[in-house]
């Protein structure tokens, strides 16, 4: 029988995370946890209470730091408004320190950027760029200059590119972003579509484009990319496409949000969502399903 890797994928937490998704995710009996990021809603160290909870975890777990994680109201506003670029710089002191505070605070869990990860054999995870807000434009530059040395687009998919090449020739790769890359349409209900301005367009990551190109003409198979950060539910109504099939890769968007719901209304929540993934290893296909688990599991 062929060798099979199952994977737990958490979409945007946005808070939304207790002991009981603790217990009930690592009862599912993964080999592999990968969460999309923004743990955390508005408040700058929101994303930590969510993080020490993670931490318990027994599941191996690798995450990616969204836009909403180590960054207050004002900050995230003055990134997404092209008129508050004068502010960034003062708005974004203090966030580095808050990210090395929500990297301990998630504990075993491993809080990925720029960055690989060996799973078993030739499988790896690459982890694209943190704290993306999707687009063509760069956010974050202060920390991303600071903590990675990334201060351009260019540099970005440099970056990315210099990950797959640490990988070995014929290895199979996960990426886990935050956002999807770019490539996908420019509809509203694309993977990374643009549902919150009436031109619509595609929001995805072009470095991550980049990157997934790379690979593949560097002779790796890139057996599937993991993002969150676009709502499955759309602003206005209706849903996203939650995967795009790219060749032999899987392109998922995980971001249901809530991911925490109630079975009746007006209840204590009663479900919480995950994607479950499985990797064939030996024929390098990618099967998903979305789960919404009790507190029994």
């Amino acid at each position: 029988m062929a060798e099979r890797l199952r994977i737990g994928v958490v979409g945007d937490v946005h808070l939304q995370w207790d002991e009981h998704d603790t217990r009930t995710l690592d009862a599912q009996g993964y080999d592999l946890l990968l969460i999309t990021g923004d743990l955390g809603g508005y408040r700058a160290r929101g994303a930590e209470q969510v993080a020490r909870l993670m931490a318990q975890l027994n599941t191996p777990a690798i995450a990616i730091a969204g836009n909403h994680d180590t960054v207050h109201a004002a900050q995230l506003i003055s990134e997404a408004l092209p008129q508050g670029k004068v502010l960034r710089g003062l708005l974004g002191l203090g966030q580095r320190a808050r990210v090395v505070a929500l990297d301990q605070a998630l504990g075993p869990v491993v809080l990925g950027g720029y960055s690989v990860h060996p799973v078993r054999s030739d499988v790896y995870v690459v982890v694209g760029r943190p704290h993306s807000m999707g687009g063509p434009e760069l956010a974050f530059t202060g920390l991303l200059s600071a903590r990675y040395g990334v201060r351009s687009m260019a540099e970005s998919c440099a970056r990315l590119c210099a990950c797959v090449d640490e990988t070995p020739a014929g290895a199979r790769l996960v990426f886990l972003a935050h956002n999807a890359c770019s490539g996908h349409g420019a509809g509203r209900a694309s993977l990374a579509g643009r549902d919150f301005h009436r031109d619509e367009g595609d929001w995805g990551d072009p470095d991550l484009r980049a990157a997934v190109d790379h690979a593949r003409a560097a002779g790796r198979h890139v057996l599937a990319v993991v993002s969150g950060h676009m709502h499955l539910a759309l602003r206005g109504g209706g849903r996203r496409v939650d995967h795009v099939r790219e060749g032999d890769t899987l392109h998922l968007n995980a971001a249901e949000v809530p991911r925490h719901r109630s079975t009746t209304r007006g209840a204590p929540v009663g479900e919480r969502h995950h994607v479950r993934l499985e990797l064939d290893l030996g024929t390098g296909e990618a099967h998903f399903e979305h789960v919404w688990l009790g507190e029994t599991g």
